[in-house]
């Protein structure tokens, strides 16, 4: 295999030098080879020799068997013992530039931010010509160590230098500008949640990340490296750097029964991030090489009998070869498929794509980039749709944030339109990595993965852990203002009905006061239908929710009435055929209007009246009148107007508008159909 040749190269050139003097461009080409296989650690360690020869040499190579997830960050003792012990001063020697560059890179592809600030520093005081972006780079490992001022500072330089230069740094930059204000704005800081460490249980091993609901909200899957995971030979894996997936469920005692997941899914490689369907029938769940971190795809085990099936491997279509195929989620009713790739047509690195699925959950089609409203030239990955806010969730370099991976959400709204992603501010979001956002249903409790927190215990490993969270029940309220329509004063004691759309509550009634104002206390996942009504008065409605609200809110619906006239209100585009009291479709929509008005207005009676014009006989026309204007109140009883509340009455050319029309315009406005409101009920023993 390549990496291991690489291995075996690498300690041959390790032997030959401890043989023979080295030179420091000998320790470079050994750093060079290190770096380029990823392995960081030994090519800090090469890199160093070049600058202080007394800088021991630890050969490990974590790469060949541990899993693809971030390395640890060291505290901020080691910091200092780096920067006190390897002594720099500004140098204009090419090498040394090139080295103290590799140093500050290697301990930012390492996460550990602490020293990459302290080398980029030195990196910056050198003005290495040949490293544009040292100036950036030094922010961003600011911005990781919080020290957002700072970073702020630095990347407003980077803006100055790179404006008529380079289009793509000055955006670059001016999005982290935005970030550390994002950071450093109190507002962002959400009340009424908790996010804290888990125990052991959850964060034992070098990496725990990724959890997800199995079923319910009781039992919970998430991914660990530990010892006891799945390897083929012990002698060439060492099982605490291989991840597989694990389930944990709750009882009174807390978190407990912990267990590998069962059927296929674990295996010598790494698994992780799956996702369980609602009806328990189909599991998706990741699985990557502990060779090459881009062998990574999107495996589908199928349960029958309950009994899980082997896992396959989703089609070319959605597993591209050569590219990561990751991060799996569905949409409520399993017929779409999201994840994240970093595969050819995206926006960046890693982008969100969605794929839709046939009856038999697998992929129809090619998948479909989520587009310039969610996808950046960063990294969106861990995608997670809260089934019943119609809330999609996801991880975030690219948008304006607080560091590293930040947790975003939008929401699917009934015109099929995702909002605007927003960023969900701290305590969910830190300067560092956070990602695998989840949620039960009622919101109050969740689970992310974080290396917000210095690990000591993760020799070698990624300091990945999982954290739970705590949020107090959402709070929602709704007030407004009843204001005459014609005049916009207040309506003191009007009537305000509230009724349940779906009818699981009984309805309630609130009466503004002397300011015209009402307000009422509003509970999760209503839908409501609000109307306002006053004697003398034609009544307003609306409608209001909080399904699918994310965040406590304070809703506002103001109602505005208009005072009842005295004479006809026409209701034009009535329309009948010749010499017929036959309704046209068009006018069957119409009343379809008027029988909404009177629904509103559950407390006038009125008249339907129409009208003729001149032509034919009297006799004819009152006859004719009379039956259109029936026509329409059969027409408004048949959709559950009471008859009652309808007097349909012709008046033929008796009361036309234009005596003595000549033209067929004025013909047209004497054919007409209105009503007049008659009497008028209480509406409080209209309810």
């Amino acid at each position: 295999m390549k990496s291991t040749k690489n291995i075996f190269a690498l300690l041959f050139l390790f032997v030959t030098v401890t043989a023979f003097a080295q030179t420091k461009r000998e320790w470079r080409e050994y750093a060079d080879i290190a770096y380029k296989n990823g392995d960081y650690k030994s090519a800090l360690t090469f890199y160093l020799k070049i600058i202080d020869k007394g800088t021991s040499v630890d050969l490990t190579f974590p790469y060949t068997s541990k899993p693809y997830v971030a390395p640890p960050k060291k505290n901020k003792d080691s910091a200092k013992v780096v920067k006190d012990s390897v002594k720099t001063e500004v140098t204009n020697d090419p090498l040394e530039q090139y080295t103290i560059h590799q140093i500050a890179d290697c301990y930012r592809l390492n996460h550990d931010y602490a020293n990459a600030e302290i080398w980029f520093k030195k990196s910056v005081d050198n003005k290495p010509v040949d490293y544009p972006y040292e100036r950036f780079w030094y922010g961003d490992a600011l911005m990781k160590n919080q020290r957002y001022p700072g970073a702020a500072f630095q990347f407003e330089m980077v803006m100055n230098d790179s404006e008529k230069k380079d289009s793509v740094m000055f955006k670059q930059a001016k999005l982290k500008i935005a970030g550390c204000y994002l950071a450093t704005d109190t507002s962002n800081i959400k009340s009424g949640v908790i996010i804290k460490k888990l125990d052991s249980i959850f964060n034992l091993g070098t990496a725990s990340f990724a959890v997800n609901y199995y079923g319910d909200a009781n039992t919970i899957q998430f991914t660990t490296a530990r010892d006891g995971n799945t390897v083929l030979d012990p002698k060439k894996q060492d099982p605490k750097y291989v991840c597989d997936i694990y389930t944990l469920k709750k009882t009174n005692s807390g978190w407990n029964s912990l267990s590998k997941i069962e059927g296929p899914a674990n295996t010598e490689m790494h698994e992780g991030a799956g996702f369980l369907t609602l009806d328990r029938s189909n599991y998706f769940f990741t699985r990557w090489s502990t060779t090459n971190k881009n062998e990574c795809s999107i495996y589908l085990s199928k349960s029958m009998n309950d009994k899980w099936l082997g896992a396959e491997k989703l089609n070319d279509n959605i597993n591209l070869a050569g590219y990561k195929t990751m991060h799996p989620s569905l949409s409520p009713d399993g017929s779409v498929l999201y994840f994240s790739s970093n595969r050819p047509g995206g926006f960046g690195k890693m982008d969100l794509w969605y794929v839709n699925l046939d009856d038999d959950s697998r992929p129809t089609g090619s998948p479909i980039n989520m587009g310039p409203l969610f996808n950046t030239p960063g990294d969106e990955v861990t995608p997670f749709f809260h089934y019943y806010t119609s809330t999609l969730y996801f991880s975030s370099d690219g948008h304006p944030g607080f560091g590293g991976l930040d947790i975003f959400k939008s929401s699917y709204n009934s015109d099929s339109l995702w909002s605007a992603p927003k960023n969900l501010g701290a305590p969910f979001n830190s300067s560092k990595d956070d990602s695998y956002f989840v949620l039960e249903r009622s919101q109050r409790n969740g689970f992310l993965t974080s290396d917000r927190e210095e690990c000591k215990t993760c020799s070698g490993g990624a300091c990945l852990k999982v954290y739970s969270i705590e949020k107090d029940p959402l709070v929602f309220d709704l007030k407004g203002t009843v204001y005459n329509a014609e005049t916009n004063q207040v309506i003191a004691n009007a009537m305000i009905t509230v009724k349940d759309i779906r009818g699981d509550k009984e309805p309630f009634y609130l009466f503004s006061d002397a300011d015209g104002n009402y307000f009422t206390a509003l509970d999760e996942g209503m839908e409501l239908y609000l109307k306002a009504q006053k004697n003398k008065f034609f009544g307003d409605a609306g409608n209001v929710t909080t399904l699918g609200l994310t965040e406590s809110a304070h809703l506002v619906k103001d109602f505005f009435l208009s005072p009842i006239p005295s004479g006809d209100i026409v209701i034009p585009g009535i329309e009948y055929d010749l010499d017929k009291a036959t309704l046209r479709p068009a006018s069957k929509k119409i009343l379809d209007d008027l029988t909404d008005f009177l629904n509103l207005n559950n407390n006038l009676t009125v008249e339907i009246n129409s009208h003729t014009d001149d032509r034919g006989s009297d006799k004819y026309n009152m006859k004719l009148s009379q039956e259109r204007a029936k026509s329409c109140v059969d027409y408004l009883i048949s959709k559950g107007i009471a008859p009652e509340r309808l007097l349909p009455q012709g008046y033929g050319e008796s009361k036309l508008l234009i005596p003595h029309a000549t033209t067929e315009e004025e013909h047209q406005k004497n054919r007409r159909t209105a009503f007049r409101p008659l009497k008028e009920g209480d509406i409080r023993t209209t309810k």
